[in-house]
């Protein structure tokens, strides 16, 4: 098995909560710098931004996973990843007719920037990104399934947006593929003790909004070679396949 440091949750500016400061040569620079070799850009409701950060990362040898962060009609967020832009741009067509139709008011909520691989601000996502779209996660992590996605539980120790703080736990018929925890929150025995009866290895991410909170490495992924498939097999700990976390 090869080891692949990992981080799959990660934001551009085009997330009104994300900084500017997380432009595509940036934000794969410092992930070189740290070690990571696999990442994945998850805006909010949102796929636009994540062309350039695949190709910047293909060029100076980084895995870009494509992906998105949706927030369901429950509250819940749910990090989908896809095996190519393509299938990414599938996704988002999908979704497209549970789109909130607001508008961002940048004031309350931050500027949604699409931006070039070269770093230029090109314009303004008018659509409100950080809002729930009109479909239920019973619903979402098939159709993910359909175009050979995983569906993570988002930052599932949150008391907020995460699975457990709306229903209340992570019900065994949601068939989710993995469950990721934010790296600096505590660990609450009984929740891992959750997790593990519930075959669930789980990983930890850096939630990245500015590049300051992209650092040390405390994800790997056990693997043969990568590939979401790969990764669906060590999320659950099965054929020698494993995820190993700092803590």
């Amino acid at each position: 098995m090869n080891e692949w440091t990992i981080d799959l949750h990660m934001h551009s500016p085009l997330s009104p909560c994300a900084q500017e400061s997380m432009l595509p040569g940036p934000v794969v620079e410092r992930c070189l710098a740290y070690g990571l070799d696999v990442i994945a850009i998850t805006d909010h409701n949102t796929v636009d931004n994540v062309l350039p950060y695949f190709e910047e990362g293909k060029d100076r040898g980084l895995i870009v996973v494509p992906g998105m962060e949706l927030e369901t009609q429950e509250g819940i967020h749910l990090v989908c990843l896809f095996d190519s832009c393509e299938t990414l741009f599938a996704w988002d067509e999908t979704v497209k007719p549970f789109r909130t139709v607001q508008k961002n008011d940048a004031r309350y909520f931050g500027n949604q920037w699409i931006v070039s691989r070269a770093g230029e601000l090109l314009r303004e996502e008018e659509r409100m990104l950080l809002d729930s779209m009109t479909i239920s996660v019973d619903d979402v992590i098939p159709a993910v399934h359909r175009l050979g996605g995983l569906c993570i539980a988002a930052h599932a120790d949150k008391p907020s947006y995460s699975v457990p703080a709306i229903l209340g736990l992570i019900p065994d018929e949601l068939a989710f593929d993995g469950v990721e925890l934010t790296r600096h929150l505590p660990r609450e025995e009984q929740f891992l003790q959750d997790l593990q009866r519930q075959g669930y290895r789980y990983i930890t991410a850096c939630d990245a909004h500015d590049l300051e909170q992209i650092g040390e490495i405390h994800c790997a992924a056990y693997l043969d070679h990568w590939s979401l498939g790969e990764l669906a097999l060590a999320m659950k700990g099965l054929d020698g396949r494993d995820i190993i976390v700092a803590r």
